[in-house]
């Protein structure tokens, strides 16, 4: 009778219960040892809670899943909603980083997560999170769908991601610019006095901030030359939902700064894709870097840009820190604790740090 009962659980089932992904669930069951002891320790609790045999496919909608452990204790339930990006992100480096901040608070604070993304139906993602979620962690995105506003409604919710949103709920997000202010300081404590800030993105309002950051603060400084900032649009832009394959073609745009009578000796990119391909475009040009051009990206997530030749030095954004700290918020909302209010738009920003790399080097202007 048992195991029939417990037949009916999965790997996702599992994940949920113990307040990780179904990746982690996964290198447990294979003895991976690249999971924490804690992490390891709360998994296999579940596993043989439920009597878990690896290679069931049944599965139960969460509404439907145990609420308490054995001791009584209430597991509560979070859901984390991300409407812009489909599940073709779950292998990027960006998107492990955001989960493990998640997968670190939900162990702290006694919590399983249930994951959501652009691949569902609205329809469903509202009856399953209404029915079965105590909270919901919204990734922001620069358009939010209207089934959010459904779902704000019903339950407690905090956003987090890389930039706020107008909506009426606690949000914890990048400090995109003081990314920008961080990278242009840095030049200029580095000696360099030409230099430039370059968007592939206009549109982009991630991106928009971070120039903003630049642009304050070689202003302040009485350098800012409007030749030294472009702000591109390669293509018509749109919300990326999947991981871009390939970085942009930044050829032209290192041409146009080449052409100045006073090319820049520096140049802030506004992410590390774009880094990657103004790299690319400086080795087909024969610019040396840092010798001729030093670049700072941003984002510095996961290995890509200690990988890059020259490795790329880059604002490091605290994009744990940032999901860490909403779902602790969550949390607090849902226990009724701290000062945290429903349906009350409240945003926190954490800025990140710059991580020096061999892409960037003192210049001594004349």
């Amino acid at each position: 009778m048992a195991d029939e009962i417990m037949a009916e659980y999965s790997i996702r089932d599992i994940a949920r219960m113990a307040g990780v992904s179904v990746g982690t669930v996964s290198r447990i069951l294979n003895n991976a040892d690249n999971v924490s002891d804690e992490i390891r320790r709360r998994t296999l609790d579940v596993i043989r809670q439920v009597n878990y045999r690896a290679g069931r496919r049944g599965r139960r909608p969460v509404h439907q899943l145990p609420r308490e452990t054995e001791s009584g204790r209430r597991i509560r339930t979070i859901a984390m909603l991300s409407p812009g990006m489909s599940s073709a992100w779950k292998g990027n480096e960006l998107w492990t980083t955001f989960l493990s901040g998640i997968e670190r608070a939900c162990g702290e604070r006694g919590a399983r997560l249930a994951i959501y993304m652009a691949d569902m139906e609205p329809e469903e993602i509202v009856r399953e999170i209404s029915s079965g979620a105590d909270g919901v962690l919204i990734k922001t995105n620069q358009e939010m769908p209207a089934y959010v506003d459904e779902l704000i409604s019903r339950l407690p919710c905090v956003g987090f991601g890389a930039l706020p949103t107008s909506g009426a709920y606690p949000q914890v997000v990048l400090d995109n610019h003081a990314g920008g202010a961080i990278a242009t300081r840095e030049f200029l404590q580095m000696g360099h006095r030409r230099i430039a800030f370059l968007n592939h993105e206009a549109q982009n309002s991630i991106f928009i901030a971070r120039s903003n950051g630049y642009m304050e603060v070689m202003k302040s400084a009485g350098l800012f030359r409007g030749e030294y900032l472009l702000e591109l649009q390669l293509a018509e832009y749109h919300s990326v939902t999947s991981p871009e394959a390939a970085p942009p073609d930044l050829s032209g745009a290192l041409d146009r700064l080449l052409a100045l009578p006073e090319p820049p000796t520096a140049v802030v990119v506004v992410n590390d894709w774009g880094a990657f391909g103004l790299l690319r475009a400086c080795r087909a040009r024969g610019v040396h870097v840092p010798e001729d051009l030093s670049i700072i990206g941003m984002d510095d997530s996961g290995s890509f840009p200690t990988l890059l030749t020259p490795s790329l030095s880059s604002i490091a954004m605290p994009f744990d820190r940032v999901a860490y700290f909403a779902s602790c918020t969550l949390c607090d909302l849902m226990d009724g604790v701290g000062a945290h209010q429903r349906n009350v738009n409240s945003i926190v920003q954490i800025a990140g740090e710059l991580k020096k790399r061999g892409s960037i080097s003192p210049r001594l202007e004349p």
